[in-house]
């Protein structure tokens, strides 16, 4: 905690609002970002807390994620669909459809051309165009949504910012939505919660097309002596609540600016260390390296001090990451943090480089024993395990066998033999093990 408390008194003296934007103010932030704040972000990457908030939007909202979340999203999803379906039902109707194209005819649009201007006119002098229809456009607008072409509404590798959505391929350049490009404006976010907010963007679309079409529709009902909106009205009303709900169950989650906060230093710490691991993420590699890459510039690119205020103001929050009361937990994920191996002795648990190992009780006990090997240099043998049942050095074999395949391979590899019994080849300050309730004082 110290570290961190360092590196937020730091920020404030070294602030470009406070010291001034001038010409050193980039190599301020230069040794802040590599002296104070990487060294926090290395710490607090590896602590499981930070990773839980950190992680929670792919967590919390990824298809097959057991949450309420994850329930009124899919729940979004099936009413967007239902009501697309429904309006474009009527639209397809001959008469319908007849109807909207009398009242709102094709037009003439410019597509492409040269314009010449001076000080008070502007000439155009050539111009090709096309016959736009919007009723057509729109029906084909409501048929993309009716059909769901998008396998999720979520995805998880939009973490570092809204993957780019190809929508044709022109002489080799990838064509993208609109929609797309602007929510990757660095400018309107430079980090944050993007899962959320491309969730969010791949949604509000529709919402302005059912309203239009409400418009569209409403214009020809006294024409045509039908009341058409009426028909699809309760599944519009339907699919408007459910977003709603959803909007304000995203509002009211518990820990949202520690969730944010989590989220962007995570963000921040894969920018800023070429050897970052966020494996714990479950991102894909080139997601990862592509993300790392985009924020890089990002930061290069904002010279005014409000991106700098945006970190700083997310790495304040992580002093709210613990309970005040709860010193014993923060001791023992400090430990997490700093060692390679941490152990909990009487609540079973261990850590390989900040990672949860799932391993059975007796393997559990067998890891305890190799890692306190490290300090008191004995080796193990069967009867360590329990001596009343006596175990053999052949059971001891397959168990270990057994333990190598559940946990990681660099640690696997650390277990040896030495012709008396087993051992773990690892320093003594890469190992820890910890008393009973997360306790800070570690076994001797």
């Amino acid at each position: 905690m110290k570290q961190l408390e360092f590196a937020i008194r730091q920020y404030q003296e070294t602030s470009p609002i406070r010291s001034g934007f001038d010409e050193n103010s980039n190599s301020r932030l230069t040794v802040w970002y590599e002296e104070d704040l990487a060294p926090v972000l290395e710490d607090y990457s590896r602590r499981p807390r930070f990773r839980s908030y950190a992680s929670w939007p792919i967590t919390e909202l990824q298809a097959g994620a057991k949450t309420e979340l994850r329930s009124l999203i899919d729940q979004v999803d099936q009413y967007l669909v239902d009501c697309a379906q429904s309006v474009l039902e009527i639209f397809q109707v001959p008469s319908v459809y007849d109807a909207l194209c009398s009242e709102h005819p094709p037009t003439q649009q410019v597509a492409s051309g040269t314009w010449s201007s001076d000080d008070d006119s502007e000439t155009v002098n050539e111009k090709d165009t096309l016959l736009c229809n919007p009723i057509e456009d729109h029906r084909m607008y409501l048929n993309y949504f009716a059909s769901r072409p998008w396998e999720d509404l979520v995805n998880i590798q939009d973490y570092f910012g809204t993957q780019p959505k190809v929508s044709s391929v022109e002489n080799g350049i990838a064509i993208c939505w609109a929609d797309t490009i602007v929510s990757l404006n660095p400018r309107l976010l430079p980090i944050g919660n993007f899962i959320v907010r491309s969730m969010l963007n791949r949604i509000r679309p529709s919402r302005k097309l059912f309203l239009d079409s409400k418009d569209l529709l409403v214009s020809i009902e006294k024409k045509l002596e039908l009341r058409l909106w009426k028909k699809v009205e309760d599944v519009h009303r339907i699919y408007e609540v459910k977003f709603a709900e959803l909007q304000q169950a995203l509002k009211e989650i518990r820990k949202l600016p520690l969730i944010d906060a989590c989220v962007a230093l995570t963000q921040i710490y894969v920018a800023t260390n070429d050897k970052a691991d966020v494996e714990w993420l479950g991102l894909d590699t080139r997601t990862v390296k592509r993300g790392a890459s985009e924020i890089k510039m990002r930061i290069r690119g904002l010279h005014g001090p409000e991106f700098h205020d945006r970190i700083a103001t997310h790495l304040s929050r992580l002093q709210d990451l613990y309970d005040s009361e709860r010193e014993a937990e923060i001791e023992f994920e400090s430990q997490i943090a700093l060692r390679s191996l941490a152990l909990n002795s009487s609540e079973r648990v261990v850590y390989w480089k900040g990672n949860p190992l799932n391993v059975s009780k007796k393997q559990f006990v067998l890891l305890h024993l190799l890692a306190n090997s490290v300090k008191t240099k004995r080796t193990v043998i069967g009867n360590d395990l329990d001596a009343a049942e006596s175990t053999s050095d052949s059971a001891l074999s397959s168990l270990l066998d057994r333990l190598r395949k559940k946990i990681p391979m660099e640690l696997a590899t650390a277990i040896k033999h030495n012709g008396d019994g087993y051992y773990l080849d690892l320093s003594n300050n890469e190992v820890v093990v910890l008393n009973s309730e997360r306790t800070n004082m570690p076994q001797s």
